[in-house]
C-alpha cells in the first residue's frame, strides 16, 4: 500500500507512543530494580511528526534531594541517513561517579552498547547526549521504502522503538546506579529482605549485608518524597511480617 512519506512518519511515531506506553504499563518498568529502582516514565509530546521529529519528556523528580520539577527529554529527528536520537538529563544527575569508579557522565554516555555517544555537550542546565545512526533501517533509502512497503515500516518501528527505550532506560539505570556519599535509610530484619520488596514499595536497594547470625542490614534509598520513615516502616512490617523490620531513624539525620 502506498502513502506518503509524512503519513508513514506518523504512522512510525503512533507506533513508537504505543510500544513506550506498552513498556511501562505492561512491561516492567514500572516496578523496581536490585540498585536501581524505577525507570521514570517517558511521556510522549507533541511535535512535527510529519517532519520526523518526536520527542518525549519524564519527570525526574525524587531522583536526588530536593529536586522537585526536575525533567529529562530524550528526542528523535528520523530524518534519514543522518537519524539522531538525543537524551537531555539535567546537570544536577551527573554529581558524583558510578558503581564501576567512573563520572556519571561517562557511564551515561556509553550505556546503551559500551560505545560512548556521538555528542556529549551541556546545554544550558543539560547534558545532551546525542547518537547518530547511518545505518540500515535508518538510512534514507530504507525511509523511503516505508512509503511504500508495510514490511519496511514494521522493520523500522521495531529498530527505532528498541533504541528510544534501551537508551532512556540505560542512562537512567546508570544514573540511578551512582555512588551516593549519604549513607540512605537502614533498615535492619530478622530475614534478608527479598530484591522483589522493590516492585511493591518506591525503594531502590544499595546493600545487603548480615551482621550478626539473624541480624540483617539492608541500606535503601526511598524514591518517593511524600512517603515518611513511619509510614514506610509500618508498610514493609504489613507486607513482610515474619522479617522483623524495623527502620534505624537516627541514619538518616
Amino acid at each position: 500500500m502506498m502513502c506518503t512519506l509524512a503519513s508513514a512518519l506518523q504512522s512510525i511515531f503512533r507506533s513508537l507512543d504505543q510500544r513506550v506506553e506498552e513498556r511501562w504499563n505492561i512491561g516492567n518498568l514500572s516496578h523496581g530494580f536490585w540498585r536501581t529502582g524505577a525507570i521514570p516514565k517517558l511521556t510522549p509530546v507533541d511535535t512535527m511528526r510529519e517532519y520526523g521529529f518526536w520527542q518525549a519528556k519524564a519527570d525526574l523528580s525524587g531522583l536526588v534531594a530536593s529536586s522537585n520539577g526536575m525533567t529529562g527529554q530524550i528526542s528523535v529527528a528520523l530524518i534519514g541517513g543522518h537519524t539522531r536520537i538525543g537524551i537531555f538529563l539535567p546537570n544536577r544527575l551527573l554529581e558524583g561517579m558510578s558503581t564501576w569508579g567512573e563520572s556519571l557522565t561517562d557511564a551515561v554516555a556509553k550505556a546503551h552498547d559500551g560505545q560512548s555517544a556521538s555528542i556529549i555537550r551541556r546545554v544550558g542546565g543539560d547534558t545532551l547526549f546525542d547518537r547518530i545512526f547511518t545505518e540500515s533501517p535508518f538510512t534514507a533509502e530504507w525511509l523511503l521504502r516505508c512509503a511504500r512497503d508495510v514490511d519496511a515500516q514494521a522493520v523500522l518501528e521495531t529498530h527505532l522503538s528498541w533504541r528510544v527505550i534501551d537508551l532512556w532506560e540505560s542512562a537512567l539505570r546508570a544514573v540511578m546506579s551512582r555512588q551516593s556519599h549519604d549513607l540512605g535509610i537502614v533498615l535492619h530484619s530478622a530475614l534478608p529482605l527479598p530484591p522483589i520488596l522493590t516492585e511493591a514499595l518506591p525503594l531502590t536497594l544499595q546493600d545487603v549485608y548480615e551482621l550478626n547470625p539473624g541480624h540483617w542490614v539492608t541500606i535503601v534509598t526511598l524514591t518517593a518524597e511524600e512517603l515518611g520513615l513511619s509510614e514506610l516502616e509500618t508498610q514493609l512490617q504489613t507486607l513482610l511480617p515474619d522479617h522483623g523490620i524495623t527502620i534505624q531513624k537516627d541514619a538518616t539525620q
